[in-house]
């Protein structure tokens, strides 16, 4: 801890030198962050740490955790830009951004479990590139998305990655680069998972976009859901995507289109393959009428019904590891997506061992949602979201477990509320309750309702 300590101490004396020297050398530094505290209600899950927790009858439990983000934005020059930022995380761990209040064992007037990581650095040069045109490069450790963010969203804690792109008019934008997705032996390349991107977006007016991106995953020796070191002879994954947003006579829409194809060949030399065909669908609409948003919107995400065959016809995801509900984002729902075993079954391309069981965005997943937002004086917001949930396909589930499996996930209730106290300071209040269908007794889980409730306190400067 304390050579963590340390370097954060070094960094900030370094800063204070540059913000001292800044008013001469025109560089631009903004210090910044963020100090979120939450307290969280469940009931009727046995717990929220990323594993097959399932709807069941159990007590409710209730914790307070909290997260310190800090930020460094140095300009040094019109084309040259830095970022830093650290977050909070629990003991050493890279998948974590907070620490819970009185950690088990530390006793009282004790500081918290906690260290403090890096979160994003980077690097950023622009300039007139190739042919005159407008260029530029960023590398380092930073948040990763692409499209509608429905295949690849791995913004809570980022990637290390190389972004080159230029722009050959003003409104298309070309972008390339390589992300590395997981790092087996540091001297050995054949448990990595390297990822290739190469995108490009066209706005074809101000309040409109266009865009198609092609990911491809790829390793020499290693899927990382089944373990570490060699396991396969080689992964060759592809996610192509188009998808579009903006805004049309007050309508505001988004809709994204992904297809996948790829092999990984012979899993744990069984002389097996696996070939990726799954595809998505996502779209959503808004209309606002004075302080009203109405919304709508419907997402596919292919299912496999077939344990047995070498297809893999289960729409693959990569939203981030399977790691606590407490540190996932909300991508659609509070409670199904992050709190609860998901109806994904063969999560076998993203990065976690074993294959994410939650945080599998709509891995085999559809969903029907209506939702409001209101605001009736400026510093007051509210939201309502309903959701319907199906699993797309059970004939994989049906053959790992030996009994019919219905494709009725349940209902979800989602609603937020923020209020702004002060100048950067705000109160809010999250809380989702998701009743399960048939799909999770025929799984063997418990006919409970889930109850979550969050609230706290942000503040930003």
């Amino acid at each position: 801890m304390r050579k963590y300590l340390v370097l954060v101490l070094s960094l900030l004396f370094v800063i204070s030198l540059a913000a001292t020297a800044s008013a001469e050398d025109k560089t631009d530094i903004t210090i910044g962050g963020k100090i979120l505290v939450k307290g969280w209600y469940v009931k009727n899950v046995t717990g929220i740490s990323g594993s097959d927790e399932v709807p069941t009858d159990s007590e409710s439990h209730a914790f307070w955790h909290q997260n310190v983000n800090l930020t460094v934005d140095a300009k040094v020059a019109d084309n040259v830009r830095g970022f830093v930022e650290v977050e909070t995380a629990t003991g050493s761990s890279g998948k974590s951004g907070l620490w819970y209040w009185g950690d088990a064992g530390r006793g009282y007037d004790a500081k918290p479990n906690t260290n403090i990581l890096i979160r994003q650095a980077w690097i950023q040069y622009t300039g007139s590139g190739l042919l005159g045109m407008p260029a530029g490069i960023k590398i380092g450790h930073m948040p990763i998305s692409v499209g509608e963010k429905q295949f690849l969203n791995n913004e809570r804690f980022g990637d290390d990655a190389l972004l080159v792109w230029v722009d050959p008019m003003k409104e298309l934008h070309v972008a390339a680069g390589t992300v590395k997705l997981n790092e087996g032996g540091t001297m050995q390349h054949w448990d990595d998972l390297d990822g290739y991107v190469l995108l490009m977006t066209y706005m074809w007016d101000k309040d409109n976009t266009l865009g198609a991106n092609w990911v491809y995953a790829h390793s020499d020796g290693n899927c990382p859901s089944l373990g570490s070191g060699i396991n396969v002879d080689d992964l060759n994954f592809h996610n192509i995507g188009i998808h579009g947003n903006g805004k049309i006579a007050g309508l505001s829409y988004a809709a994204e289109a992904d297809m996948q194809f790829g092999k990984v060949k012979d899993i744990l030399f069984s002389g097996a393959d696996l070939k990726a065909k799954g595809w998505a669908v996502f779209a959503k609409l808004g209309y606002a009428l004075d302080m009203v948003n109405l919304r709508a919107s419907f997402a596919y995400g292919s299912g496999d019904d077939n344990a047995n065959d070498e297809d893999c016809d289960e729409f693959q995801t990569l939203q981030g590891s399977d790691y606590n509900a407490t540190a996932r984002l909300v991508h659609y729902t509070q409670i199904y997506e992050r709190t609860v075993r998901t109806a994904a079954h063969a999560a076998a391309l993203t990065t976690t061992v074993g294959g994410n069981t939650t945080n599998t965005g709509i891995a085999n997943t559809t969903y029907f949602n209506l939702g409001v937002d209101v605001n009736p004086i400026k510093e007051l917001s509210l939201s309502l979201d309903g959701f319907y949930l199906i699993a797309s396909e059970t004939g994989a589930w049906a053959d790992d477990l030996g009994v019919d499996v219905d494709d009725s996930l349940g209902w979800e209730i989602d609603t937020k509320i923020s209020y702004k106290l002060a100048k950067n300071l705000s109160y809010f209040i999250e809380a989702g309750w998701f009743k399960p269908d048939d799909f999770y007794t025929d799984i063997g889980a418990e006919d409970e309702t889930v109850t979550q409730l969050i609230h706290g306190l942000a503040l930003t400067f």
